[in-house]
């Protein structure tokens, strides 16, 4: 895909109107080392790359940006390396907060999209600070249960901590469906298509409800984009025929996913590394555990070089069905980029279902199993 010229980048950031209707960044940081330089990127929506626009070096525990824009625009403020964060770049006073040793706290206000955008995190980090919680609470209980193998334990924090992510799932779903023309919501939308998260033609119909200028900014000609190359991208998306999948399992014998379809058959992208990955194991075991005898199959495929620690997760966590791994090319096919991530089959191999283990899979279960 041809790459966007910056000066087509720094075009969308133009305005004509007077200096003091542009946009002022004025940032406060703390805990991030004084000459630090503080980059300004913006989307660039050919590429999905953030590219740099400005910088300036930390001074005192502040900074500032100065630039218009015609259109509200996607961008990121990059604090120090692997430290970035979201703003909305828009005519107006920004004021930015950023402490380095509490993402939590961190803060874009000011602007209208600013605020809107500001008020869904405080939302989402509320919720996410309530589950921390719970799980630090619980750590000791959990890894008790998985190494006592504890089934009514495990299925207990489960449904406990399942709770937290239906209300961070709510909380998303409520901004799509009554603000869906709002900057926030193309935030949102973005992240999703771009994480394969969300079926095509519900992003479409998303995507049709944006106010107009927001389609005319970067994020929302980086959504038209990504929608209109859906139809030729050979990724796996639902209502798709699954790829065929076949390596060799911990006993070396070579396996396939068509060879052990069940009425459903759930494909498992994972890696013993991976801690987002442990924490859902809990569910994915109660689930084959459940429904394992009414007819469905997991296929879990370990995105890992390491045989020996691979093997020793299976045996330890107790994972008692399909296992094949290093399988790198199967994850570009399907277009896994994040872990966990799952791919819901029918008996047919369709696929009916994709996500990252952040729903209740039992009504979907019931649905093609029974209860």
């Amino acid at each position: 895909m041809r790459t966007l010229p910056l000066v087509i980048i720094a075009f969308l950031l133009m305005s004509f109107t007077i200096k003091d209707k542009g946009f002022l960044i004025k940032g406060i940081t703390k805990n991030i080392p004084e000459g630090e330089m503080i980059y300004l990127k913006v989307l660039n929506p050919e590429t999905n790359n953030f590219d740099a626009i400005d910088s300036v070096r930390l001074k005192n525990n502040s900074f500032e940006f100065k630039g218009n824009t015609t259109y509200p625009t996607y961008a990121l403020l990059e604090l120090s390396e692997n430290v970035t964060e979201l703003v909305v770049l828009e005519n107006g006073i920004i004021n930015f907060q950023y402490d380095y040793n509490d993402d939590l706290s961190t803060s874009a206000i000011g602007t209208k999209n600013n605020n809107e955008l500001n008020a869904f995190h405080n939302n989402i980090k509320r919720v996410q600070k309530e589950a921390n919680t719970y799980r630090d609470t619980n750590q000791d209980i959990l890894t008790q249960a998985i190494k006592d193998n504890d089934r009514e334990v495990l299925e207990r924090l489960s449904k406990e901590f399942k709770v937290y992510v239906k209300d961070i799932n709510d909380i998303i779903t409520n901004q799509l469906t009554q603000h869906s023309n709002s900057f926030t919501s193309s935030v949102i939308l973005f992240q999703r298509i771009d994480n394969k998260n969300i079926d095509t033609n519900e992003a479409q119909l998303y995507y049709n409800q944006l106010a107009d200028n927001i389609k005319q900014s970067n994020i929302g000609i980086a959504i038209k984009n990504l929608l209109d190359n859906s139809a030729a991208n050979t990724l796996v998306k639902i209502g798709d025929k699954a790829l065929d999948i076949s390596g060799k399992d911990p006993n070396g014998e070579v396996i396939s996913l068509y060879d052990n379809l069940g009425k459903v058959t759930i494909i498992h992208f994972w890696a013993p590394w991976c801690p987002a990955c442990h924490e859902t194991l809990p569910t994915i075991k109660s689930i084959y555990e459940k429904y394992h005898d009414k007819g469905l199959n997991i296929f879990s495929i370990a995105l890992d070089d390491n045989k020996e620690e691979w093997i020793e997760s299976i045996q330890k966590e107790g994972l008692n069905w399909l296992h094949i791994y290093n399988l790198y090319e199967i994850q570009l096919q399907y277009g896994v980029k994040n872990i966990p991530t799952v791919f819901v089959l029918d008996e047919n191999g369709t696929v009916i279902d994709i996500n990252h283990l952040e729903v209740d899979f039992d009504q979907l279960l019931t649905k093609y199993l029974g209860k």
